[in-house]
């Protein structure tokens, strides 16, 4: 857990610097001009760095004593193909915790920097920058608990206090006179809970599933980020438009999503449970 939130908290930091150069590139050299500029240098960067990446040799185990106290890391029984994984009704579940939980997110961080910027004028992309810091520690410090205290439960309690924080954002935001630092905090710990997921989700789809067919495994469940921010950014923008451009109606509507996740995610089967399920419906 911890150390996938420690990878993907590169993605989450990401917009520190991504917020701030590219209103300094469209203010200085346009669109066009910005988006080549971050074309020619993703490629080179990111291509370049991934060849520094080198995959152990198959079978492969660390000779790393456990830590102490800590209980000994056993091999899955079993190692599901993504054919297996659709005939099994975790992964539906997974994958509805997945559409709430970033969708909701989604949701709210495309139009956080709207909400800023009534507040914080040009410097709007200072909230973006300081809810991605909120966004990369939430992805380290959930990754780090689900290791103390398991993913169901940290699911749950990020689910939770997402949904709170929904509730929590209809006086700030609907304020005449919103506050610039209630507003950041606000986007912060939005920025934080949202940000649990892509630490989460990806060791729910190892344990569950086995280490195997990780890569494609995790694919699947994957798309549930995509679908739902594609469904619920389009649905924020249906309720703002019938609200004259309130978001009052969609921090309600992400709130009531969130509870229910947040409920649904105490029924997320173990690793045995899921093997005695699958049993019955796939061939050993």
């Amino acid at each position: 857990g911890l150390i996938a939130g420690l990878v993907v908290s590169g993605f989450g930091l990401a917009s520190v610097y991504i917020a701030p150069l590219a209103t300094w590139l469209l203010k200085a050299y346009g669109l066009q001009q910005a988006m080549l500029f971050f074309g020619i240098m993703f490629l080179f960067v990111v291509s370049g760095l991934s060849l520094l990446l080198t995959n152990p040799p198959k079978g492969y185990v660390p000779a790393v004593a456990p830590a102490k106290g800590a209980a000994p890391a056993r091999k899955p029984s079993r190692d599901y193909t993504p054919s297996e994984i659709l005939k099994t009704p975790t992964f539906y579940l997974l994958w509805l915790l997945f559409f709430i939980g970033s969708g909701a997110g989604l949701m709210v961080i495309g139009s956080v920097a709207g909400m800023a910027k009534k507040s914080l004028g040009e410097m709007a992309f200072l909230a973006v920058a300081i809810m991605a810091v909120g966004n990369a520690g939430g992805r380290i410090v959930a990754g780090l608990l689900s290791d103390r205290i398991g993913r169901a439960r940290t699911l749950f309690a990020m689910l939770a206090c997402q949904a709170l924080m929904m509730f929590a954002a209809i006086p700030i935001v609907g304020s005449k006179s919103a506050s610039p630092v209630l507003l950041v905090v606000l986007a912060t710990f939005i920025g934080f809970n949202y940000g649990t997921n892509l630490s989460l989700f990806p060791t729910f789809a190892k344990e569950l599933w086995g280490l195997k067919n990780f890569g494609t495994n995790y694919g699947v469940l994957f798309s549930a980020w995509g679908v739902g921010g594609f469904v619920m950014g389009r649905v924020s923008e249906m309720l703002q438009a019938r609200s004259a451009g309130s978001f009052d109606s969609c921090f309600i509507a992400a709130g009531l999503c969130l509870i229910l996740a947040a409920a649904l995610a105490l029924k997320i089967k173990t690793r045995e449970q899921l093997d005695a399920q699958s049993a019955a419906l796939l061939p050993e």
